[in-house]
């Protein structure tokens, strides 16, 4: 906290780049002393300039009038959002506009938020703040399986470090993944991925939230934050549940043969086996495990131990230094 009882503004997560689009130079002025000592900012006069500097900028945040010369605000946040980069661009209205139609609008348009005229400076970085960190956290939901992904993740993982208890960290992904996706296509491949995003998701609901966390972080690769004592149980519950639900996947042939035929790229018939689960653990008793990149670098060691190992398996990492 400041001395003055505000929060203080170097510990609010902001966005990189701001643009401010405003015929009115003392707003322009307020905005730009609110945010320079975070943030880039660029600043435009109308909605026509405003995305000029838009393409050029490509800003991480936009901050836009409702009334504007030559174009207007509406008209401005409409252009944004039908560009591939503008569409997920969170856009904050400033407006002295309260009437409930003009601001439904705004949000038909593709506004984020809005802040009404007058408005302090302290209130419009926490708001600012707010939105930049939910769209961060929404554009990290996996659209398939609904899970957070790897921006939540690593929040929680240095919140469980600093925490001080111990806890393993256990990276999941499937064996012949792409085998099996040139077999049966990628929509197949997806449900499998939804088989295993389920495997976890039961094995997850029996445990406090407190003690556990979920991550899709991309394809066929999920992690879970889990007290060490349960690193057992939670990889016998995602095995069995797994090779339960990718049976309907196999002929009974194929599944009591345990692989299956497949033709390659060469044009050359050869076996592969059936689809299985790999689980590598990493663990904070390590010595120097304080942050999730060293994390990262023992964990991509620790899968390859994982998935040498036919079938589905379990590799943790018991080293301590």
């Amino acid at each position: 906290m400041t001395t003055s009882g505000e929060p203080d503004p170097s510990r609010i997560e902001m966005p990189a780049r701001i643009l401010v689009v405003d015929d009115d130079p003392a707003i322009r002025l307020l905005l730009r002393s609110t945010f320079k000592r975070n943030c880039e900012v660029a600043e435009a006069e109308n909605g026509a300039e405003g995305f000029k500097v838009f393409e050029e900028f490509l800003p991480d945040f936009i901050i836009t009038d409702l009334m504007m010369p030559v174009v207007d605000g509406h008209q401005f946040i409409k252009m944004v959002r039908r560009t591939y980069i503008g569409v997920g661009t969170p856009i904050l209205v400033v407006t002295a506009k309260t009437e409930e139609g003009v601001l439904l609008e705004c949000f038909r348009e593709g506004a984020d938020d809005f802040i009404t005229k007058p408005f302090s400076p302290t209130e419009l970085r926490t708001r600012v703040a707010s939105i930049h960190l939910r769209s961060q956290v929404a554009r990290d939901v996996n659209p398939l399986s609904k899970l957070p992904g790897n921006f939540a993740l690593k929040r929680e993982m240095s919140r469980w470090l600093q925490g001080g208890g111990l806890f393993g960290i256990g990276y999941v992904d499937l064996d012949h993944f792409k085998a099996f996706n040139d077999i049966h296509g990628f929509d197949v491949g997806d449900e499998a991925i939804l088989v295993m995003a389920n495997a976890a998701i039961d094995y997850a609901r029996q445990l406090p939230f407190e003690e556990v966390f979920l991550s899709h972080v991309g394809g066929d690769d999920f992690v879970l934050l889990i007290p060490f004592d349960k690193i057992q149980e939670m990889a016998d519950s995602i095995h069995k549940n797994f090779s339960e639900g990718i049976q309907r996947f196999y002929t009974e042939e194929e599944l009591a043969a345990g692989e299956v035929q497949i033709l390659d790229r060469t044009g050359t018939q050869r076996m592969v086996p059936l689809l299985s689960a790999s689980i590598a653990v990493v663990h904070n008793m390590r010595e120097g495990i304080d942050d999730v990149r060293k994390i990262a670098q023992i964990a991509a060691e620790t899968k390859k131990m994982a998935k040498a190992i036919p079938g589905n398996s379990l590799f943790i990492d018991r080293r301590t230094s």
